[in-house]
């Protein structure tokens, strides 16, 4: 019971816990648990070790109250759920259970790794015999069942030393041969799901959890599977005749149809026991069956009976007497304690064990009485008690199993001849009894001792006994009434304390450890007292820079003035003798004395043993203590013409303050730490490594000054916590710099434009990166006028610098709008648009300003213009560049410009990577290594969300990304309103879309499931796009575009309804779709109709013209494009509703496209409308685009096949038993 291991405060508490349900999980493996305890607010993870008796072996938690006591409520609550009401803990009463010995059977047949199991959790798992045989079933029935089942089966992660509680108990040999990959059944089988999965059914028992269990027949009588169900999960295991005798035993322990019977055909009612006749009365109640003839069949070593259960083949034969005799009693308690247990009436029956106690004493025979007791003197001396072997009756407290007992008779009596050798047998034994203890000085003299300069010396004392005291004489042995038994001899064998002993002092602690057995023996060698109030180390920097340790001691009142002498751990006061200092007070080995840490060892102390030491340290030199704080002051911060910085900087903490001199000094010297007056700063922190790039002409005034670049400066001001100047002028520098306020103002004179406000901020930021010769990534979401922030910098950059070259690269489909755009807006920089079979730069550079050319020229010309010089280089749609081993990348890199500006308003599509790609192009060198940046940013954020690193990687990017989105600054953009707008399929669609799902579904299914080949992705995206093209048209999917009246389609039939909903109310419309077919469709209907349109798609080559013509012609109603070609670098405000005819995976890219009608110019509401085919894949489409969270908006989207190939095997598989679901493929 938990109080008597806990106080009864803790036991109070933690049964109230364990009442209100605070106890949740268990964890154990043999005898270890950690049991989950919520307190509060708090949840705790107490650690218990448990004996196979049940005593606590070790035992800890991380409450304050564990921490500074050792025991508290949250391990009595775990302690009470472990036995939850019963004499066994729940690791004892586990190896007895029904579900571990089925759990061992499955792991003998099938082995111990998941992939035995067949299915999955959307059925059921099973496994089978090599013929194919089901022999084992386990399918969840609820969602607890199923997340239960995930954990468990699906997810299972690998278990460690390190991780694992399963590895506490292994044995050397077991660990041994686990490391050399030969571990032994039980550690496979500990390690494996199967323990988990019958662990996880004892502890839903042992809750009270319900579960009904039921046994399916065959041929034979004896059944041939047992099905087990609980709430959340069911099960079942076939049980071959061979497998029945390890069961059998195992049903004892569960609520079962059949049962394993302890006896055979007859049945022990009750059970009496007689106090005056000393025996047992059996009450054994005959069945009335009995008598009638009973099918039975052997199984091993029971019985079968159809329909009741297994009864024991065997019988004891004291089970078949009504009466146990006075001579059987002990035998038939140690065989059925158990069964004593259940039925003894009028008594009762302990399993738990007590000591036996003893009294000892002399008769005037000088014979030595041993009289055993059990809990007072004299209670199994009386008439009613009585002594059955190892078990006690006592008339008032029942039977008690009695341990350590040194005789079976309640009293020995050793003659006075035997007393010499029962003495020499039972040393230890005696020493647990005051007055009869032996000593092994000789009777005649004792040991003295004194302490000198010398060391330890041992001389001769005082004879033992006087003449008034009673001495007994048995030969080898003298007994001293109240003192015990001394040796006659005055050495004996193996004796190392004799007169004449000395010890140097230096060796006094260690011969003290080795024999304080005998010294305890030594009168006045030991004192009870000890003279320590406290103890500390003293760890001091001498005027050499050597550490030093020293021992501090308090002594108490009571001692001062005394001579006190310390020998590492013990204390010696004279008079009084050596006392061990205690736990609490003792100093860690070997800084009882003082020590000098050695240059050698100096690094180690400082990075680890420092630390350890913390706990023993009362006082240490400011310069070798770890400061709770650091940051860097600026003391002064100007700006220099060139654009560089001069700054006064120190490391300032909660100690001191050291200059930056000082560590660039140390990290030169290749220091690992400094010992300074800000404290121990230790080197190899990453934090000090922009220092170890700087040149020694960097440093100005002796030191007091640094040079930096504003690149330099920026990306310190993103890692370090710096704290502002106090001066007045450099705090004006420093609020400049930190708000990225430009120095110098701009001129736009030439541009022929208004800007928007924040069009007119984010000038600002373009012109503090143009004045310190910075580059950045303008990435505003589509619509808010990135082309004209550009252009506006280049007005002011040409109005700054009158010789200045500049250079535009754009997408092909829009160089012509940047062609009209810089003629409209900057008329007055000459524009030399390098494109086309007939381009040249021989004229460039003496009649041109701007160069503006494609990506695709770019690639084919990086040579001849890599050699022109440009002050400012824009790059429009950046991300085209995402890839850093493409040609683009590569080119652009090669670009010679002062500064350069990307501009995109989708900056990461798929993944980080990207974002590095797009900083490589403009800032090279800004970003760290492609190793270290997935270790730094990528994993820890894409596969651990990390929010730190995330938050990390936006510090240290925001300098140079500017991106807003309308919602924040264009408050007067009219509204967006989006809806979907859902078409049933026509019967020609469902039959169609059912005869294309069902002839790749089976081989697609088996192609996932097989996880020894590669993942189907291009499978997978084969169908969905048939799928997809049925749901458009029938004509798109057979490629029948000019007969598409002789198909039906519902989406077609509401996209003509829309179409004629949108002419009515004079609008005009704009119709998206991914497949050319399908442009082609509507095409031939509106051209049929004569409704005017334009259109883009990828081989248009007038898109100017396109643009134009939907733009001013009153009859051009509907513009129509593929998502891919006019998605992106156009406007169509004209228009006020958009189709999306179909779904595209990227969620960006459709929004993207959206933009070019809600934008800036936009004057009218804009209607948008996604249509989907209910009932079909394309819902799921809608469902993922929705769930989309994109690093874009985490941080500052992909096409279809890339994100088919995002998705994992199980998402894969997720996804075609959704389409399977769907009513249109059943």
């Amino acid at each position: 019971m938990p109080h008597e291991h806990f106080s009864p405060e803790d036991v109070r508490a933690g049964q109230k816990l364990e009442q209100q349900g605070k106890v949740g999980a268990i964890l154990f493996s043999e005898g270890t648990y950690q049991v989950q305890v919520t307190d509060g607010k708090e949840v705790y993870w107490p650690f218990l070790q448990i004996t196979e008796e049940g005593f606590l072996k070790d035992h800890f938690c991380t409450c304050k109250q564990a921490e500074e006591g050792g025991r508290c409520p949250h391990q009595v609550a775990a302690w009470i759920r472990i036995f939850s009401g019963h004499e066994d803990p729940l690791h004892v009463r586990f190896r007895g259970s029904l579900w571990n010995h089925l759990c061992q059977m499955g792991a003998r047949r099938h082995g111990y790794e998941t992939s035995c199991l067949k299915g999955g959790l959307q059925t059921q798992f099973q496994a089978f015999s090599t013929t194919k045989k089901k022999l084992f079933s386990l399918k969840p029935l609820t969602a607890q069942g199923k997340q239960m089942l995930r954990e468990v089966i699906v997810d299972r992660k690998p278990e460690t030393e390190e991780t694992s509680l399963k590895f506490s108990n292994l044995s050397p040999e077991e660990l041994k041969l686990w490391k050399e990959g030969r571990p032994s059944h039980f550690l496979n089988y500990e390690l494996s799901f199967w323990s988990d999965l019958a662990k996880g059914w004892m502890i839903l028992q042992d809750a009270g959890k319900k579960y009904k269990i039921s046994f399916n027949y065959d041929k034979d009588p004896l059944p041939k599977e047992i099905v087990v169900k609980f709430d959340d999960v069911e099960f079942s295991f076939y049980i071959a005749e061979a497998n029945w005798p390890q069961i059998i035993p195992s049903l004892a322990t569960v609520i079962s149809p059949l049962k394993a019977h302890e006896f055979s055909h007859e049945q022990i009612r009750r059970i009496f026991y007689d106090p005056l006749r000393k025996v047992f009365n059996l009450d054994i109640l005959k069945s009335e069956e009995e008598e009638k003839p009973v099918v039975a069949y052997p199984v091993g070593e029971w019985t079968f009976v159809p329909g009741k259960g297994f009864y024991p083949s065997r019988l004891d034969p004291l089970l078949n007497e009504k009466v146990i005799p006075t001579s059987q009693i002990g035998e038939f308690l140690h065989r059925h304690q158990h069964l004593v247990e259940t039925h003894l009436v009028g008594s009762k029956l302990h399993l738990t064990p007590i000591p036996a106690q003893y009294v000892l004493f002399f008769d005037e025979n000088q014979a030595l009485h041993l009289v055993c007791y059990a809990f007072e003197k004299g209670d199994l001396q009386r008439p009613s008690s009585a002594r059955y072997g190892s078990w006690v009756f006592l008339s008032d407290k029942g039977f008690y199993l009695l341990e350590d007992a040194l005789f079976e008779e309640n009293e020995k009596v050793i003659p006075q001849e035997e007393v010499a050798a029962f003495v020499n047998r039972h040393r230890h034994w005696l020493h647990a009894f005051e007055g009869f203890q032996t000593h092994i000085i000789s009777v005649e003299s004792r040991l003295t001792y004194i302490v000198d300069e010398r060391g330890l010396h041992f001389e001769s004392g005082l004879e033992l006994a006087e003449e008034s005291e009673e001495i007994l004489d048995f030969n080898e042995w003298i007994y001293v009434k109240g003192r015990g038994f001394y040796s006659k001899t005055t050495r004996r064998a193996g004796q190392t304390i004799v007169p004449g002993l000395e010890v140097p002092r230096s060796e006094i602690a260690a011969f003290i450890r080795g024999h304080r057995d005998d010294l305890e023996n030594i009168s006045g060698f030991f004192s009870l007292e000890s003279p320590l109030s406290a103890s500390g180390l003293h760890i001091l920097l001498d005027d050499k820079g050597h550490i030093i340790v020293k021992p501090h001691y308090t002594f108490l009142p009571a001692y001062q003035g005394k001579k006190i002498e310390i020998f590492e751990n013990f204390t010696f006061v004279e008079k009084e003798g050596f006392h061990e200092v205690p736990g609490e007070l003792r100093l860690p080995d070997p800084y009882f004395k003082e020590v000098v840490i050695e240059e050698s060892a100096e690094p180690y102390f400082v990075s680890y043993e420092i630390d350890t030491l913390k706990p023993s340290t009362t006082f240490i030199d400011s310069r070798l203590q770890k400061p709770h704080y650091l940051y860097l002051k600026i003391n002064s911060f100007e700006r220099e013409p060139e654009g560089t910085w001069l700054l006064d900087l120190e490391y300032e903490s909660d100690i001191g303050s050291i200059d930056v001199i000082s560590i660039w000094q140390a990290l030169n010297e290749n220091k690992k730490y400094l010992f300074s007056n800000a404290g121990l700063i230790l080197l190899k922190s990453p934090r000090y490594n922009w220092l170890k790039g700087i040149p020694k002409k960097r440093w100005l005034k002796k030191g007091k000054q640094i040079r930096l670049t504003t690149l330099e400066w920026i990306r310190l001001f993103v890692f370090e916590d710096i704290r502002e100047p106090e001066d007045p002028r450099s705090l004006k520098n420093w609020n400049e710099f930190k708000t990225f306020e430009p120095a110098l103002p701009f001129d736009l004179t030439g541009l022929k434009s208004v800007l928007r406000s924040y069009q007119e901020m984010g000038l600002k930021w373009l012109w503090f990166l143009y004045s310190h010769g910075l580059s950045g990534l303008l990435c505003d979401e589509m619509g808010l006028g990135k082309t004209h922030q550009a252009m506006a910098l280049l007005a002011a950059a040409s109005n700054s610098k009158s010789e200045g070259k500049y250079l535009v690269v754009c997408p092909t489909s829009v160089i012509f709008h940047w062609e009209e755009l810089l003629k409209k807006f900057l008329p007055r920089l000459r524009v030399y648009v390098y494109y086309g079979a007939q381009r040249t730069l021989v004229d460039f550079q003496q009649q041109y300003d701007l160069l503006l050319t494609s990506y695709g020229t770019l690639r084919s010309e990086k040579s001849p213009l890599s050699e022109v010089p440009f002050d400012i280089a824009v790059f429009d749609e950046i991300q085209i560049a995402k890839n850093a081993s493409s040609q683009t990348h590569k080119a652009l890199k090669l670009i010679d410009a002062s500064i350069r500006i990307g501009l995109t308003g989708t900056p990461i599509e798929n993944n980080l990577l990207e974002l590095k790609s797009l900083f490589d192009v403009v800032l090279p060198d800004y970003m760290p290594t492609e190793t270290v940046y997935k270790e730094l940013f990528v994993h820890p954020i894409e596969k651990q969300h990390d929010s730190d690193k995330k938050s990390l990687l936006a510090r240290f990017i925001r300098p140079f990304v500017l991106r807003r989105k309308k919602s924040e600054v264009l408050l007067e953009l009219p509204e967006k309103i989006e809806s979907l707008a859902y078409a049933p399929l026509s019967d020609e669609q469902r039959a169609l879309y059912r005869e294309v799902y069902k002839a790749s579904k089976e081989q697609l299914f088996k192609e996932l499931h097989d996880e020894s080949k590669p993942t189907p992705y291009l499978h997978v995206f084969a169908l969905l796009t048939k799928l997809k093209q049925i749901c458009d048209h029938p004509a798109l999917y057979r490629n029948d575009i000019e007969n598409y009246k002789q198909y039906s389609s519902g989406k077609w039939d509401l996209f003509v309804e829309l179409l004629q909903e949108v002419r009515e109310s004079g609008q005009k419309l704009v119709v998206f779709s991914q497949y050319l077919g399908m442009l082609d469709i509507i095409e031939s209907y509106l051209a049929e109709r004569k409704i005017g349109y334009a259109g883009i798609r990828g081989s248009t080559r007038d898109r100017k013209n396109q643009v134009e013509k939907f733009r001013d012609d009153p009859a051009c109603e509907v513009f129509i494009g593929s998502l891919q070609a006019a998605g992106v670098g156009i406007d169509l405000v004209s228009a006020s509703v958009v189709i999306h005819y179909d779904r595209w995976w990227n969620p960006a890219k459709e929004n993207q496209a959206t933009d070019r009608v809600h934008r800036i110019g936009q004057s009218r509401g804009v209607q948008v409308f996604k249509m989907i085919a209910r009932g079909t894949i394309e819902e799921h489409i809608h469902t993922l685009i929705e769930k989309k969270l994109t690093l874009m908006e985490q941080v500052i989207g992909f096409d279809d096949q890339d994100q088919i190939k995002a998705l994992t095997r199980d998402d894969l598989l997720e996804l075609l038993r959704l389409m399977d679901n769907y009513p249109e493929t059943n």
